[in-house]
């Protein structure tokens, strides 16, 4: 009972629980993520389909398959980022939980962007705006860990310098990426979305330095 009242008061005196904060945000994941296939839209306007028409739809449909490949993985990692931050955070205050907000907000935005660049994959504005949607959330899910372990008052104490920075490195990936997308597409490159094929690689990377650096696993 005692422990209780002590977890219950030091809850009062930080912030709050995280429990609803995590609903909230798997709800709004899972959403965007099934919204991604509406924006695959098969024409209406045809009435009698034969093979080779549905050969040629399909293919004028690759650019959406590929878009909706490429956002529900990125939906999938930022997804999986946000469930490891926030199981090492113990607590909520108002400016995480606004911070959090904020990242949903564009994480909700992801698939009307992800619509508009698989309509229109060789136009680099459409794909600017998709890279810049990514840039936005991503770098708010930094803000988000960066502000948690600032000074420690919202995250489990045992949690090591080693894995905050860790962390970081890891939550760095998607805005980094999205920023070199920007600049390709600012430079008129087509299919500049297509440098999110490298975020497997890097994470890879990132895990075997730090695997080689520390003799282990860097805790993600």
């Amino acid at each position: 009972m005692n422990c209780i009242n002590t977890e219950n008061e030091t809850v009062k005196q930080i912030g709050f629980g995280k429990n609803r904060i995590e609903s909230l945000s798997d709800c709004i994941f899972a959403f965007a993520m099934t919204l991604l296939v509406v924006g695959i839209d098969l024409p209406t306007d045809v009435r009698d389909f034969s093979p080779l028409l549905v050969m040629s739809t399909l293919q004028r449909l690759i650019p959406d398959f590929i878009h909706y490949i490429i956002a529900f993985l990125l939906i999938a990692a930022l997804w999986v980022m946000h469930h490891m931050q926030f199981h090492k955070i113990r607590y909520a205050d108002h400016n995480l939980l606004w911070i959090t907000i904020g990242s949903l907000l564009f994480v909700a935005l992801i698939p009307f962007t992800t619509n508009l660049v698989g309509d229109f994959p060789t136009i680099p504005f459409c794909a600017l705006l998709f890279e810049l949607n990514l840039l936005i959330t991503g770098s708010l899910f930094y803000l988000q860990w960066s502000y948690a372990t600032a000074r420690r008052h919202l995250i489990d104490p045992s949690i090591s310098d080693r894995m905050i920075v860790a962390t970081k490195h890891r939550a760095a990936v998607i805005p980094a990426l999205s920023a070199a997308g920007i600049i390709l597409a600012i430079a008129g490159i087509q299919w500049s979305s297509l440098v999110y094929v490298l975020a497997p690689l890097v994470f890879l990377l990132l895990h075997l330095y730090g695997h080689k650096l520390h003799g282990g696993s860097w805790g993600i």
